[in-house]
């Protein structure tokens, strides 16, 4: 007669403990890289105290969500997901009828355009749906594909609500538009369903209509397809008055132990939303090679302790659920990172804990309280119901 043995939750706790501090030291880390990229307009105390008082109070929610029961998400996941699909819908259309230029009345003050895209929400502060999808999709994936067990790998019962749930979402995503955010989230779709058993040639048939789509779209918008061309003229000879080319000047200026902090100079006007789409390039000439290399290991540890938590949780739900939040982090960074050193056209998409934005960072350190919250778990006798 066996027994089964249940490990002690200290056996995990280092896991747990880790992950808390990586995150902290990433919003650290971003608090100061906003006051340096805030300085050359004089508006750093602005942007650290913005930076500043979204870690407080993400730090209030990364506290609530840890020592929370994970499995609550399972049951709020489809009412987040109806709320997500809503707002995107509401930004579709309006994405659609005005194609970037700014809507009218009350209409334009809740859905503005900045920059020929309608992707926020204005509610108080700027929200951007899109980045409110990076936790409601896994969320709600990882609940239906925990219910739907070894149903999954039937296409016409199972895998069919799930990919089309995702295709749905990466489409609205996509007539912001925002084709980065849009390839991301099919990624973390793709990732949980690959996490919950999905049979690969299903997910190789919608990774590849996700492609074509992705290619198409490109192709038919200019703005868009205008930014690849430019970039693939500059990929072997750099031109100057290019976003991209100053983002990695100033990357590669730091030399090994960067100009020092606040000192670098493509900051100046030179790079283009540096607070936010280049902040790596900040980092890498003040910063330097040692510290690129230190925030990659930071980012690098922080995956590595997510998809832990995922191998070890205590439930299907909290596995999917821990390697959704955990790929849409290390996703995120690794995209950032190739548009900064010139491996991909510019995206538009930040660097997780560190960029500027509010909304952004309070949904990053609510994902690490989730996975922090699953991490606690392990070890412990499942409860009864």
């Amino acid at each position: 007669m066996s027994t089964s043995v249940v490990r002690h939750p200290g056996e995990f706790r280092w896991e747990t403990r880790l992950l808390g501090l990586v995150t902290l030291i990433l919003t650290v880390i971003g608090i100061a890289s906003s006051y340096s990229s805030g300085t050359y307009k004089q508006k750093w105390f602005d942007e650290a105290t913005q930076q500043g008082v979204a870690a407080l109070i993400g730090g209030v929610l990364f506290a609530a969500a840890a020592y929370a029961d994970y499995r609550t998400w399972r049951k709020l996941a489809l009412p987040m997901l109806i709320a997500t699909l809503v707002a995107l819908l509401a930004i579709g259309i309006v994405a659609v009828r005005w194609r970037g230029v700014p809507a009218p009345g009350v209409v334009g003050k809740i859905f503005p355009a900045v920059k020929g895209a309608h992707r926020w929400i204005q509610a108080g502060a700027r929200i951007q749906v899109g980045e409110i999808a990076r936790f409601t999709l896994p969320a709600w994936l990882a609940a239906t594909a925990a219910t739907l067990g070894a149903r999954l790998r039937d296409f016409n019962t199972g895998f069919f609500v799930p990919i089309t749930a995702v295709g749905l979402v990466c489409a609205l995503v996509a007539l912001e538009p925002s084709y980065s955010v849009a390839t991301t989230l099919g990624v973390i779709g793709m990732t949980v369903l690959f996490t919950a058993g999905a049979k690969l040639h299903h997910l190789a048939l919608a990774a590849l209509i996700g492609c074509v789509a992705l290619v198409l779209v490109l192709k038919l918008d200019p703005v868009r397809h205008k930014r690849h061309d430019t970039f693939k003229g500059s990929a072997i000879e750099c031109v100057t008055d290019t976003q991209e080319c100053q983002a990695l000047i100033g990357f590669g200026g730091g030399g090994i132990k960067g100009v020092g902090f606040v000192n670098g100079s493509q900051k100046l006007g030179f790079t283009a939303e540096v607070y936010s789409d280049y902040m790596l390039s900040v980092i890498g000439e003040e910063w330097g090679f040692v510290g690129v290399v230190f925030v990659a290991i930071c980012f690098a540890l922080f995956c590595w302790m997510g998809f832990r938590i995922a191998l070890t949780a205590p439930d299907p739900f909290g596995t999917y659920l821990a390697s959704g939040l955990t790929v849409a982090v290390g996703v995120t960074a690794f995209m950032h990172a190739a548009v900064v050193t010139w491996l991909m056209p510019s995206t538009g998409l930040t660097l997780p804990f560190i960029s500027v934005g509010r909304v952004s960072l309070l949904l990053y350190l609510l994902s690490a309280g989730v996975l922090v919250s699953i991490g606690r778990q392990r070890g412990k006798p499942a409860r009864t119901k």
